[in-house]
């Protein structure tokens, strides 16, 4: 630059650069969509991750990311568009819409909080690409077809036309089972690839819908031409109706593609041959008693169908529709079969998987389904993966119409991707660099040890050796263990105990302690002896500040607590509850969020507990023996989100968040209680290190704060509160866990109900170039 003479002085530059740039870094903050590039790694563990900037009320920035784990939950579809290279779509059971990105090998979400109109359920029921406009996506939302505790069912269909980048909501409101039994049917949303203002939804209660206006209005198609679709005797989740596919080999009709299909289960599969105006069954194929699960076509018009059941044993299948007639096309009979795909290039080339997936439950047809090859599979795993990942349930394939060979597929652990789909002996490698789908349950913090050891459900947790890399390994490798609650002993933190198991065999428990600070662990005696009380699981556990023998367990289900002075050799069950006519309604269910126990940080034997149903905080000072009312004033009921902490290093100092009834604070080990000012809604909440010159821990909530809604920290013991950003990440479903780092001040993590863990720290660009 010409005004830049050589002989100004080199720090009198530097010091321009750096005001430039702390002057971009902020602006950028404030536009609320910022993020910036990281240079790609051709390591998967180090690949970038998208982060963002919150500038606080002070100024300071506070960078967001997510805790690298890599997925962890089920992927229940994929979609690859035809006509444009690239363009894939992964949906999920619990967390969301993700985008791939060719080139850094990584995938966005899609659903955040910045970019919806209103809050929307992240469990995703179905998605659909427009096949003649790239920019054009469709994304189905709702967790459950059941009425929930607010009375509420519907689902929501949403439009995006931007690949994502924003989202409008349509007006058809649908009960949607996006977390239910047959998530892993085929998409239920379909666009007419001749007409993009034509689009179809199948839904589970409420048979089949369409939309002439780019879903601005629906209608029903009459159950007289296509039925709802019967219950199936595993479950009373109904499955309806499961797919909706365009055949556009046949053309057109009024500009709209003539032959659509559609699979409803218990009913067979219908089909029409003028648009829509009228549908038939496809008799004489499969039996109608059979659930369709996915359809796919071939370019030369044949359809291509799976098919579940399960009735003493299985006999799904795999069928071909073409030229008016059926034929009995699969692989291996005693089988149900769900995901499938046709090569768009080379249309006598199937790809189908079992329902659930095995090993060798992937076949491949190089001649239309006449004969089929299982394929052997070699697994390029995350490392801390089980060995048991092909072992699953089955989600969606999907083959890439531009890259021959290339193959995608999607089940309960995440994604899968493969470049030579077309042989026997398939590598697949795991393909989910920004996909994080774990549901959590607590973590912990150890001061001088790990900054952030986890407990999720379904894989366990893991101690975090490096939050921008995949961990090594679980708790435990190869076991399928839901942990539900995590502590440490605060005299000393090498000491940590966990409870959980198997959530669907509560009795193969996984709960026990490690005296390494998480790094390798052991079952409580009772689990290996078998002496194991059988109420005893799930729940809370706490560990005392100052013996590493005297834990306390409050289960789930309703159960009351237990507790052992011998390091759970033996438990006694406290029968304080039933003595004194309070009942024992503490922790009601496994999925119910609560964190109703914590131990004193400092006076040892010390143990508090909160009974939501009475609106009691209970204390033990003897290690669990006696028990005592200390307080009987805290708002009552809050049975699904409280959270009861002892401040780290402050004897008598608890804390109890209770989301939309505020924050409490005791300094007198329970006996009063003071609601803390300006805190309206604390919905989760947790220590961190204190900041310098003061001696306190630091607190975190996510809640609301005069007003303004968000994560806030104080270094002052609620007496002030800096909002650390709106939304953590952008993320807006629910929050579980929020737990600061004992080891660096100002980093607070905070663990999602599908999206993992997502952490917060004040930005090291900020600290660079602050004077």
């Amino acid at each position: 630059m010409k005004f830049i003479r050589k002989n100004l002085k080199k720090d009198i530059l530097l010091y321009l650069l750096l005001a430039l740039l702390a002057l971009f870094l902020t602006v950028y903050a404030r536009s609320r969509n910022s993020l910036f590039a990281i240079p790609i790694n051709s390591s998967l563990s180090t690949l970038p991750t998208e982060k963002s900037l919150f500038t606080t009320p002070n100024g300071e920035l506070y960078e967001w990311s997510d805790v690298k784990i890599g997925a962890g939950g089920f992927v229940t579809g994929l979609v690859i568009h035809p006509t444009v290279p690239d363009i894939v779509y992964a949906r999920t059971d619990v967390g969301g819409v993700f985008r791939w990105n060719p080139a850094n090998q990584t995938w966005k979400q899609l659903l955040r909080a910045d970019n919806v109109p209103h809050q929307t359920p992240i469990n995703i029921e179905s998605v659909a690409i427009a096949p003649s406009n790239p920019n054009i996506l469709y994304a189905a939302t709702g967790a459950y077809t059941k009425t929930d505790e607010k009375g509420v069912t519907p689902g929501t269909l949403l439009k995006s036309s931007d690949r994502g980048n924003t989202w409008q909501v349509l007006n058809l409101k649908l009960p949607m089972g996006g977390n239910e039994p047959w998530r892993w049917t085929g998409e239920r949303l379909a666009v007419d690839p001749n007409n993009t203002s034509v689009v179809y939804f199948g839904s589970r209660l409420d048979g089949l819908w369409h939309s002439e206006d780019s879903g601005a209005s629906w209608n029903q198609v009459s159950p007289s031409m296509v039925p709802l679709g019967e219950p199936h005797p595993e479950t009373d989740r109904r499955a309806g109706v499961t797919y909706a596919v365009f055949d556009p080999s046949l053309g057109t009709v009024d500009g709209k593609t003539k032959v659509i299909y559609a699979g409803v289960s218990g009913k067979g599969i219908y089909r029409t041959t003028d648009a829509g105006t009228t549908w038939q069954l496809l008799s004489g194929g499969p039996s109608t008693d059979l659930v369709p699960q996915q359809g796919a076509l071939t370019k030369n018009g044949e359809l291509i169908t799976t098919f579940y059941r399960q009735q003493d044993d299985s006999r799904g299948g795999v069928w071909k529709f073409a030229r008016d007639s059926w034929q009995n096309i699969t692989p291996e009979q005693g089988k149900n079969y769900s995901a499938v795909a046709v090569d768009p290039n080379k249309p006598d080339t199937i790809f189908v998987v079992t329902y659930p997936m095995t090993p060798n439950g992937v076949y491949r047809s190089d001649n239309g389904g006449a004969n089929w090859v299982s394929l052997k599979n070699r697994l390029d795993k995350l490392p801390w993966w089980p060995s048991w990942s092909f072992w699953s349930l089955s989600g969606g394939i999907a083959v890439s119409p531009f890259h021959p060979g290339q193959v995608w597929l999607t089940n309960g652990i995440g994604v899968w991707q493969t470049e030579n789909g077309y042989d026997n002996q398939v590598k697949w490698s795991a393909a989910v660099n920004g996909i994080e789908e774990t549901v959590t349950f607590d973590a912990i913090s150890t001061p001088d040890g790990a900054s952030l050891i986890t407990a999720i459900a379904d894989f366990d947790g893991f101690r975090h050796e490096s939050l921008s890399s995949f961990p090594k390994k679980s708790h435990e490798n190869e076991v399928f263990n839901t942990t539900t609650s995590i502590a440490y002993s605060s005299k000393n933190p090498n000491f940590v105990v966990s409870v959980g198991a198997s959530h669907h065999e509560p009795w193969v428990r996984r709960a026990g302690f490690s005296t390494d600070n998480a790094r390798t662990w052991q079952n409580f005696p009772s689990i290996k002896k078998k002496t194991h009380p059988d109420d005893l699981v799930f729940g809370n556990v706490a560990v005392s500040a100052t013996n590493t023998k005297n834990i306390v367990w409050q289960p789930s289900n309703s159960k009351p607590p237990y507790f052992t002075k011998d390091r759970g050799a033996t438990w006694q069950k406290i029968s304080f509850f039933e003595q004194q006519e309070i009942g024992s309604n503490i922790h009601s269910h496994l999925w119910n969020r609560q964190q109703a126990l914590a131990a004193d940080s400092v006076q040892g034997g010390t143990f508090y507990l909160y009974h939501q149903e009475k609106g009691l905080l209970l204390c033990t000072r003897d290690g669990g023996e006696t028990w005592k009312v200390a307080n009987n004033t805290l708002p009552s009921r809050i049975w699904n989100g409280a959270n009861l902490k002892s401040a780290p290093g402050m004897a008598g100092e608890v804390w109890v968040s209770l989301k939309e009834q505020g924050l409490y604070r005791s300094s007198n080990f329970g006996q009063d209680f003071v609601k803390v000012a300006m805190v309206e809604e604390a919905q989760v909440l947790g220590f961190g290190k204190a900041a310098a010159g003061t001696s306190n821990p630091t607190i975190f909530i996510q809640g609301k704060v005069e007003g303004n809604s968000g994560v806030f920290r104080s270094i002052d013991l609620g007496a002030t509160w800096v909002r650390v950003t709106d939304y953590p990440d952008r993320y807006y479903g629910e929050s579980r866990v929020l737990v600061g780092d004992m080891n660096v001040f100002g980093r607070v993590f905070l663990g999602t109900g599908g999206n993992g863990f997502i952490y917060g720290q004040p930005s090291k660009l900020t600290q660079k170039i602050s004077p």
